[in-house]
């Protein structure tokens, strides 16, 4: 098996080959030319957006955890601190991350891109290989589900999605050898594979592909489902589930403290279902143009990747070939019932609007179309299973399923010149992407056509055929892969350089035309108020929100939390409301053009970098970028002299709105404190600030509330001079510990009940599984 391992890794490394030229597997170009504080003007692609504004950045905070040998729990520069570890798409507890320790961020990148493909092609062909099909047949499969668009395009979008999904196969093998077998080894591998798909860092594939592994545990066991082996593989099932407790218990803990959970279902959700016409895609995938060359075109919401349905044209023929082969068997008819129900619910009819309706956690709430790798796993299958049946057996069959295939193509050309003529804009685009996928299913065609006759022989025909369906997908990926220079990938520069220099504690904001992209600062280490992450904090996202001078009750979900964006700094600021948020939430720095510097300074900002004004351009505009400092800006952490007892969410936001409220001198409590606080000095010293821990040294003649402008959540303690204090939720969302007069050492801790019960279940469950395998063990 080892050099079927090394075969398709040098295939993933071939079409990853410009990593090996010293380019990135990251849309840099995007990055520098589209988002400030850059300003290149380079050609990109229209792909990739999410690495760069989530999963790249939420990786750099991994990583610098994991090399200081601490777990990644809380990351204090997006959302005024958000649950790192909690929000699944981190997926910090994937069992992967361990060569972390050992890799450059950009190395590791690529090495998360790289192993899906690699995997999930290995663990088909071995899944195969136990089916009896040939290795030929095998091969061919493996390479239709392991390269398929789906598994490319989503790992370009979403690194960690294909992650939750290359261990199908292994858990589908796991549960044919065991019953075949016996050998408890096998159990193991059901468990940790679905473990490994639950810390993946993507639950709605991995809900699917679960739902998917019983069904067909079902299929398998049948009436014995009850027997012993039955009731082991259950007890395996169940182990996979509670081995990922470390990471569910968490993440569940945030998903109902996000919006996401109580998300009212909305137009839009039912826009990112497919039309109907997105199944042609399944013969030319770039029938409705292309993302990479400006063109895309297909109606809705979803994006070219969201919809993405093509497995291959030789794959389609041979899928096809084997279900009118094999009807009756059970595996193929198991195979065409999952695939045309997974297909079922992505497009837009009224089945699937109602499946959406359902009030299922993360998958009533989320787009439907990311089962369609349920669809794209059966076909590889079953174009396998076709493969290895026309490798053995002369029938006619298979031609016919070619002609039709062929009718099919000339139909859609034929369909596309009358479009054309009735004035259909697009359909140059559709005819021109049109003519790859058919000369490829014309050189496929002839290859099963001279085998067929005995022109050629059969072995040579499938290699051709493996062959080309290789290179098409070489050149599918190259088509909208983005590799970039490492000169722009999160290059720095001369303002976030001196961000980096003057912070502090304190926080930074992006106004108008040189916003700082969300989460761009924890690529940094740039403490920042706003995030983008479809798991944030809802009461974090409300206060945000309303503190704008928006109604609490017209709040919906966003995965954005922000404090505003569109427009010029000096409208931005004009709201008085946003002017305080920016103040409480200790915004120091602000990132502006520096033509603005007139109404930057109006409103008591003033400019600190560059230290000489900026030429103006040839047109006499002066558009480079400065930093401004806020001189209203409220200290991170200071000591309160009184607060007011207010329990409704809406009364609390009023107040801190109110213009008679100090929000660097009093706060808004939702419960009594134990001390009445007084007038008086004091003072306030940030002794250590760390991700998951923040000691601060206080004095004070009289009593006084602590506050620090950090996200309150579960899970943060407190300690005043070693002994456990509780900490009160302040101004909505950040946190206040009540003190006595005198000096005191407040450390407030990171220490999250959710994650050690979670760590104490996923341990447990690996001893569990350990007797489960070899019940006589001894230690």
């Amino acid at each position: 098996m080892k050099r079927y391992l090394l075969l398709f890794t040098f295939l993933t490394f071939l079409i990853f080959w410009p990593v090996f030229f010293g380019k990135v597997n990251l849309n840099g170009n995007l990055l520098v030319s589209f988002y400030p504080p850059w300003g290149e003007n380079l050609p990109f692609k229209n792909t990739g957006w999410d690495q760069l504004r989530i999963y790249f950045p939420f990786w750099k905070v991994t990583l610098d955890s994991i090399k200081n040998l601490e777990i990644p729990l809380w990351n204090p520069y997006a959302f005024s601190g958000h649950p790192h570890a909690a929000d699944f798409q981190s997926a910090v507890f994937y069992p992967l991350n361990i060569f972390g320790l050992v890799m450059s961020q950009i190395v590791f990148w690529h090495f998360l891109r790289i192993t899906p493909t690699v995997l999930a092609a290995f663990f088909t062909f071995i899944y195969l290989r136990n089916l009896k099909l040939s290795k030929a047949a095998s091969i061919f499969g493996a390479m239709t589900f392991g390269f398929s668009p789906f598994i490319l395009t989503w790992g370009e979008e979403v690194i960690m999605s294909p992650h939750s999904i290359a261990w199908l196969p292994l858990i589908l093998l796991s549960i044919d050898r065991f019953r075949e077998s016996g050998k408890r080894k096998f159990l193991m591998l059901i468990s940790l594979g679905l473990a490994a798909s639950f810390l993946g860092g993507y639950m709605q594939t991995t809900i699917y592909l679960g739902v998917f592994a019983v069904l067909y545990f079902l299929l398998r066991f049948g009436r014995s489902l009850f027997s012993q082996k039955g009731r082991l593989t259950i007890v395996a099932f169940i182990f996979g589930v509670l081995i990922a407790a470390v990471g569910l218990l968490p993440s569940g803990e945030l998903y109902f403290r996000s919006a996401r959970h109580s998300v009212a279902l909305t137009d839009q959700l039912y826009a990112f279902l497919l039309p109907v016409e997105s199944l042609v895609t399944y013969l030319a995938p770039d029938f409705f143009g292309h993302p990479a060359r400006g063109n895309f075109f297909r109606s809705g919401s979803a994006q070219y990747y969201e919809g993405i349905m093509f497995v291959g044209v030789a794959a389609v023929i041979f899928a096809a070939y084997a279900a009118v082969k094999t009807r009756r068997a059970p595996l193929t008819l198991f195979l065409v019932i999952l695939a045309f129900g997974a297909l079922l619910l992505t497009i837009d009819w009224p089945i699937s609007r109602l499946f959406l309706r359902l009030p299922i956690p993360f998958l009533s709430t989320s787009i439907a179309n990311r089962i369609l790798f349920i669809p794209a796993f059966s076909l590889s299958i079953l174009a396998a299973v076709g493969f290895n049946v026309w490798q053995k057996s002369p029938d006619r069959k298979i031609i016919r399923v070619v002609i039709i295939t062929g009718v099919l193509y000339l139909a859609l050309a034929v369909g596309l010149l009358v479009f054309g003529a009735l004035g259909f804009a697009q359909w140059r685009v559709s005819f021109r992407n049109l003519a790859l996928p058919l000369f490829i299913f014309i050189l496929t065609g002839m290859a099963v056509y001279f085998a067929q006759k005995q022109k050629i022989a059969k072995g040579l025909a499938a290699f051709l055929i493996i062959a080309i369906s290789f290179l098409h997908i070489f050149y599918f990926a190259y088509k909208y892969f983005s590799f970039s220079d490492r000169q722009y990938v999160f290059p720095k520069e001369g303002v976030l350089n001196f961000i980096l220099k003057n912070q502090g504690n304190f926080r930074t904001w992006g106004a108008g035309e040189a916003f700082l992209e969300n989460n761009f600062a924890s690529q940094y280490g740039i403490y920042f108020a706003e995030g983008y992450d479809s798991l944030n904090n809802r009461r974090y996202a409300e206060f945000t929100y309303a503190m704008q001078g928006n109604r609490l009750s017209d709040f919906v979900f966003r995965a954005d939390a922000g404090v505003g964006r569109g427009g010029t700094s000096e409208a931005l600021l004009a709201n008085a409301q946003r002017r305080r948020l920016i103040d409480l939430l200790g915004t120091r720095y602000v990132i502006a053009p520096e033509r603005d510097g007139v109404s930057l300074s109006a409103s008591n900002f003033k400019k600190v970098f560059p230290p000489a004004p900026a030429a103006p351009d040839s047109e006499g505009q002066v558009g480079k970028i400065a930093v401004f400092e806020n001189l209203k800006v409220v200290p991170r952490a200071f000591l309160a002299s009184s607060y007011e007892k207010i329990e409704k969410d809406e009364e609390i936001i009023k107040r801190l709105l109110s213009d008679d409220f100090e929000v660097a001198k009093s706060l808004v409590l939702e419960k009594d404190a134990a001390i009445s606080p007084q007038a008086g000095d004091g003072s306030v010293e940030i002794l250590s600030y760390k991700p998951q821990e923040v000691v601060i040294k206080t004095r004070a003649d009289q009593p006084k509330l602590l506050f620090l402008s950090d996200n309150f959540y579960p899970g943060w303690k407190a300690e005043v001079d070693g002994d456990e204090t509780e900490i009160l939720r302040a101004d909505y969302t950040f946190r206040a510990v009540p003190l006595i007069a005198g000096e005191h050492t407040v450390r407030f801790y990171f220490d999250p009940i959710s994650f050690k019960l979670g760590a104490i279940i996923s341990l447990v469950s690996l001893f569990g599984l350990g007797f489960l395998v070899k019940p006589k063990y001894k230690f």
